[in-house]
């Protein structure tokens, strides 16, 4: 059979096609089930093309594990241009999490797959790196909406961030043991919804609530 060889592409972008093509094995995988010849494969380049581009599999893991976070900060920050409440951002957000939990599955496996190997030091901090950046975006949305007279002044938003994307990995699992139909739309907007409501100070101006059905969908890659 005629091995068809891959065309040659800028550096930087064979790199990223590389990743893109890891993160499904990874996923599917795990970590050490996976083997370079597996990833070269999947990515239609030979064993040395790999290595020109990674040491080796535990750099490209990592590198995949990594590239999970700008690309769903990217996406937040898109949504809460469309916001001015900050709680209204939060739910967006929220909204768009569960709208895209099948289109995201590799993202959402690579991450629970990475963390099965967390007591390898380097793939530790890759995901603490993760979880920050996402910690830190929501933190700092409510933080906006202290300063703004919108979320209570004596919440501890930075636990309320991991609340809140301790409730997207809930969904996560309920979607990966099968438990999907427990939570569908209106009941995972509904559950959002009153999380987020606790948090708005009393005598805020509250905006008229948007239902979630009506937020505009945005594609993930």
């Amino acid at each position: 059979m005629v091995q068809h060889r891959a065309r040659r592409l800028p550096a930087e972008k064979r790199r990223r096609l590389i990743i893109e093509s890891a993160r499904d094995v990874f996923a599917s995988q795990g970590y050490a089930r996976v083997g370079t010849a597996d990833l070269a494969r999947a990515a239609g380049i030979s064993e040395p093309a790999l290595y020109r581009h990674f040491t080796g599999k535990k750099e490209l893991f990592l590198e995949t594990i990594r590239s999970t976070r700008p690309r769903l900060l990217n996406i937040w920050e898109e949504i809460s241009i469309d916001y001015e409440d900050p709680i209204e951002t939060l739910r967006a957000i929220g909204a768009y999490y569960y709208d895209h939990l099948e289109s995201h599955a590799a993202n959402m496996k690579l991450q629970w797959r990475a963390l099965s190997e967390a007591d390898d030091p380097e793939i530790r901090d890759a995901l603490r790196e993760n979880f920050e950046g996402f910690v830190s975006f929501l933190t700092d949305t409510l933080e906006e909406g202290k300063a703004r007279g919108i979320v209570k002044a004596d919440l501890d938003s930075r636990m309320v961030a991991w609340q809140i994307l301790g409730n997207g990995m809930i969904m996560d699992l309920m979607h990966m043991l099968g438990f999907k139909d427990e939570v569908d739309r209106r009941r995972a907007d509904s559950s959002s919804r009153h999380t987020l409501e606790s948090v708005r100070k009393n005598d805020a101006r509250r905006r008229p609530y948007v239902n979630a059905e009506s937020t505009p969908a945005r594609g993930v890659s």
